[in-house]
């Protein structure tokens, strides 16, 4: 499968983030999808799976687009993340649509500002 061409992107700011001794740290977040057929809020959940002190693990998505003409998308997606230094981290993920499709995201969390945002690409 290859990535292809960019097809929208996101911007979302946290609500709250879970930590657990194992290590796994879930965040809530809230924003908005712009893209192909993608544009609306978006609530969702981003869960976080690496051991305490890891600097790269495994992480997953679960959340819901919420369109114009009052139509809902749900996604969920399986990826990675990355320290990039600074409280920043890299999180790349192979999304799976309500509506059949499958998208690629490349996004960064900034801890300093409680964001999430990145781009959406083609999958195929």
């Amino acid at each position: 499968m290859a990535v292809g061409k960019q097809i929208g992107e996101f911007s979302f700011k946290s609500t709250s983030f879970t930590y657990s001794a194992a290590g796994t740290v879930q965040g809530n977040f809230e924003g908005s999808v712009k893209g192909e057929g993608l544009t609306g809020p978006v609530l969702g959940t981003l869960t976080a799976v690496g051991a305490p002190g890891a600097t790269s693990g495994t992480c997953s998505w679960v959340g819901t687009a919420y369109l114009d003409k009052d139509e809902e998308l749900h996604g969920q997606a399986e990826g990675t993340w990355e320290s990039l230094g600074g409280h920043r981290w890299r999180v790349r993920g192979v999304n799976l649509l309500s509506d059949g499709r499958t998208i690629a995201s490349d996004g960064e969390i900034d801890l300093a500002t409680r964001s999430y945002s990145g781009k959406l690409y083609e999958w195929s």
